[in-house]
């Protein structure tokens, strides 16, 4: 199987967060915030024919890509690829983040080391909208000043101690038309629930999380990505990895 031909631009950093950009401009536009591809370093690394990354930062002629993870086969090597080096990519994969309508208001709520995922989708949402990133600072990973986000977007770091993350939700779900979330596999019940709780109903097509965790052949013939929820276990990869919170998670009445 063959993909299209890319090369590594170079590598970067946001903080302690390791990300890789990648030159391919014709497969560039296709791409959007939620997407993985499947990237094979080259020939000579047969081993590592699968690795699945996620679009940060795109533009028309690059991009940057991410995975949180540390185990998967391949990714130090790609991180220390030089520019120029070849590779493959195939897709994109998976369901991405749905656009906003005009005018709606955005909340997106992250954890430290998840905040690449849905970084090019606040960029791009602060363009026309009113925007409010709120990252639960759990490890120390980000900069304190984080630049990559546009001045659009008001950025509030939160401590995981005392109910805090609670307390802002609280504050501002009420304001958001929508909300859209990247954590471990266990965000979305919890997303889903207190969303449920704040919010005077809770229908499909208002808030979506991202479950980026497990993704590993990105077929779904390897379960890694399986998750359970109210209606059963689902295969991340092949019905995400964004997920609609109200359809998947909630509300806990129509279970």
């Amino acid at each position: 199987m063959s993909g299209r031909l890319a090369h590594i631009a170079g590598q970067e950093r946001m903080g302690s967060l390791h990300l890789t950009r990648v030159h391919c401009p014709k497969f560039a536009p296709q791409l959007r915030p939620g997407y993985f591809v499947l990237l094979r370093l080259s020939s000579v690394w047969d081993p590592y024919l699968r690795l699945p990354l996620f679009p940060v930062v795109i533009d028309s002629m690059t991009w940057l890509v991410y995975h949180h993870a540390v185990d998967l086969p391949g990714l130090p090597l790609l991180h220390q690829a030089p520019p120029g080096t070849q590779v493959q990519v195939w897709g994109p994969f998976g369901t991405s983040f749905p656009r906003v309508e005009p005018n709606a208001r955005v909340l997106v709520v992250a954890q430290e080391i998840y905040v690449p995922y849905v970084l090019g989708l606040a960029r791009d949402v602060a363009v026309d909208h009113d925007v409010v990133l709120v990252v639960e600072r759990n490890v120390k990973v980000l900069p304190d000043d984080l630049y990559w986000l546009p001045p659009a977007v008001e950025f509030q770091p939160v401590v995981p101690s005392g109910g805090r993350l609670e307390e802002v939700l609280s504050s501002l779900v009420s304001w958001a038309d929508r909300v859209f979330v990247a954590g471990p596999s266990h965000w979305p019940h919890y997303i889903a629930y207190q969303l449920e709780r704040l919010w005077p109903s809770f229908p499909p097509g208002r808030a979506f999380a991202l479950v980026p965790d497990g993704i590993m052949c990105g077929l779904g013939v390897c379960h890694r990505c399986a998750i359970s929820t109210p209606r059963g276990p689902v295969r991340v990869c092949r019905k995400g990895p964004v997920l609609d919170l109200a359809e998947w998670f909630g509300p806990r009445r129509s279970r």
